[in-house]
C-alpha cells in the first residue's frame, strides 16, 4: 500500500473512477504527470461529473474498506439465502450494491442476500460508453468480482439467478433456484434499452449496450479490423458512443429522427456545434431518419433500410434510444407502477411497506433518475430506513457531463415541471457556448460547451438556490 507521500492515485468516492497522476486525464486536458493538487477546480470526474471535492487518496479509501472488512462477520456471511428477518436485494448494479454497502455500514448483524441474474461483478455502467476508445477490455471494467465483494461485506450472494415472480403477501420470491423468503425486499432492477419492433431477418443482431455481458459480446465482434457501426439515436448515449467508437478506430453512422444531436436535452446551437465536432472526426450523422428494417447482407454484413427510404451496409447496429425502467416484476406483483416503481421520497418504500425500489427502476414524485449521484442517494435513503433511521431523498437538478472530449459539454436541463414554461436563451462566450433556460424570469437550467463548462459549479449552485433545493 502506498504511503501518503507516495500515493499518486485518487479515487472518486461516487463512482469509483481512479485518477492516476502518471496517466493524467488527456481527454479533459490534463497531461500525464499532472498532480492532483494542480488540477483546476473546474475539472470534473470524467465518468460521473462530480468535482475534486469528491475524490480521496486511494490508500485512504483502501484503508477504510479494509477496516470495514475487519469488522465482526455478520450472520449472513455463514450461508443462508434469504430468511424471515433478511433483507433481500434483487439487482447487482450500482443501486443494489450501494444498498448493501450502506445497510451493512449501519447494521453489522442483519442478514443480507443479493440476487443477480448475472455474475454480479461490481462495475460502473457509464464506463461502457467510453471503454472502446480507451482500449479497455471487459475485464478492465470490473472493480471487484461479485463473490469478493459479497465476502467483503459479509452478505450472501446468489449470482446467475433470475427472479420469476414476487408474492408480497407471503414475502416470497420465486427464482430459477427455488423460493427465497425475505423480511424486507429491495428492488434494484435497473432499466433496459427502449424497444422498437423493427422489421427484417437480422433484428436479433441489434446490440443493446446496457450491461457488461453485451459489451463483452460487442468487443468480441469489433476487435481486430476497423468496423462500420450504425447507432440508432443521437441522445446522450448515442453521442458518447459515437465519440468512443470513432476514437477506437471504427467508422460510425448515427441515425435520429430529430434535426440535430442532443435535440431533447440541449438547445439547438449546442447540438449543432457538437455535430460539427463529431463530423470532423468522421461521424456520419443522418437526421430525420431511423432504422426501418435490418436484414442479413450477401457478404455477411448487415443491410440497413432507413425510414426515409435510404440504405446502407454496416457491420454492427447498436440501439441508443433511451432507457425504460424495469417494472414488470413489480407490476405483476400488484405494486403501484407508473413509468417506474412508485417509491416514497421519505423512505424509498414502494406501495408495500416491506418492499423498496431503488435506482433506475424507481419513480419518485413522477420523476425517474438514471445517473450515479442520485442513485447513490436513493440507496442511502433506503438503507437508512431499513436500519431504523430517516434520511429522506432530496430532489436536485440533474447535472450531466456528456463524455465527448471533442467538445466538452455540461447540461443541467430544466425540471419537467418547468420545461414547458420557459425557453433557452443562448449566448456566445469565448471558446464556448452558454445557454440559460429561463422560466418565469428565473434561471431553471443551463447548457455549457467548450471552455464555458468552467461556469458549471457556480451556475449549478444558482439553479439550486433559485429552485429552493
Amino acid at each position: 500500500m502506498n504511503t501518503p507521500e507516495q500515493d499518486i492515485r485518487w479515487i472518486c468516492t461516487v463512482c469509483g473512477w481512479i485518477y492516476d497522476e502518471d496517466e493524467g486525464d488527456p481527454d479533459s486536458g490534463l497531461a500525464p504527470g499532472t498532480r492532483f493538487e494542480d488540477i483546476p477546480e473546474d475539472w470534473y470526474c470524467p465518468l460521473c461529473g462530480v468535482t475534486k471535492a469528491d475524490f480521496m487518496p486511494l490508500h485512504e479509501y483502501a484503508a477504510q474498506r479494509a477496516a470495514q472488512t475487519d469488522a465482526p462477520r455478520p450472520r449472513a456471511a455463514r450461508g443462508g439465502v434469504g430468511g424471515p428477518d433478511a433483507v433481500v436485494i434483487v439487482g447487482a448494479g450500482i443501486a443494489g450494491w450501494t444498498v448493501a454497502e450502506e445497510l451493512r455500514a449501519r447494521d453489522p448483524d442483519r442478514p443480507i442476500t443479493l440476487i443477480s441474474n448475472d455474475e454480479a461483478a461490481a462495475y460502473t455502467k457509464p464506463g461502457l460508453s467510453m471503454a472502446i476508445g480507451q482500449g479497455r477490455a471487459p475485464a478492465d471494467l470490473i472493480e471487484q468480482s461479485g463473490p469478493a465483494k459479497a465476502a467483503e461485506l459479509g452478505i450472501t450472494l446468489q449470482a446467475n439467478t433470475a427472479v420469476i415472480s414476487l408474492n408480497t403477501d407471503g414475502k416470497r420470491l420465486l427464482t430459477t433456484r427455488g423460493p427465497v423468503h425475505y423480511g424486507d425486499l429491495v428492488l434494484a432492477l435497473g432499466a433496459r434499452q427502449r424497444f422498437r419492433a423493427f422489421d427484417g431477418d437480422a433484428v436479433g443482431r441489434i446490440t443493446r449496450l446496457n450491461h457488461l455481458a453485451a459489451y463483452r459480446r460487442l468487443r468480441e465482434r469489433l476487435d481486430g479490423d476497423s468496423r462500420h457501426v450504425t447507432l440508432i439515436g443521437a441522445g446522450l448515449i448515442g453521442v458518447e458512443l459515437a465519440e468512443d467508437l470513432t476514437a477506437g478506430g471504427h467508422r460510425v453512422t448515427v441515425l435520429d429522427l430529430s434535426e440535430r444531436m442532443l435535440d431533447r436535452l440541449a438547445p439547438a446551437p449546442l447540438g449543432s456545434e457538437l455535430g460539427e465536432h463529431l463530423a470532423a472526426k468522421g461521424v456520419d450523422f443522418r437526421p430525420h431518419s431511423s432504422l426501418a428494417r435490418l436484414d442479413h447482407h450477401a457478404d455477411g454484413r448487415l443491410k440497413v433500410t432507413l425510414t426515409n427510404g435510404g440504405e446502407l451496409v454496416t457491420d454492427e447496429v447498436i440501439s441508443a434510444m433511451g432507457l425504460v425502467p424495469n417494472t414488470d416484476l413489480a407490476r405483476r406483483a400488484g405494486l403501484v407502477t407508473n413509468r417506474g416503481i412508485v417509491a416514497s421520497l421519505e423512505t424509498m418504500q414502494a406501495s408495500d411497506n416491506h418492499v423498496y425500489a431503488v435506482g433506475d427502476c424507481a419513480e419518485i414524485q413522477s420523476r425517474s433518475y438514471f445517473f450515479i449521484e442520485p442513485i447513490r442517494r436513493m440507496a442511502q435513503t433506503a438503507a437508512a430506513h431499513l436500519a431504523g433511521e430517516l434520511l429522506p431523498f432530496e430532489h436536485r437538478p440533474a447535472a450531466i457531463r456528456v463524455k465527448t472530449p471533442s467538445l466538452p459539454v455540461m447540461l443541467c436541463p430544466p425540471d419537467r415541471s418547468q420545461a414547458d414554461l420557459g425557453r433557452w436563451v443562448s449566448q456566445r462566450v469565448a471558446d464556448g457556448q452558454r445557454a440559460d433556460f429561463v422560466s418565469r424570469g428565473t434561471l431553471a437550467g443551463y447548457a455549457l460547451a467548450g471552455k464555458a463548462v468552467s461556469e458549471h459549479e457556480s451556475l449549478y449552485r444558482d439553479v439550486n438556490r433559485r429552485t429552493g433545493r
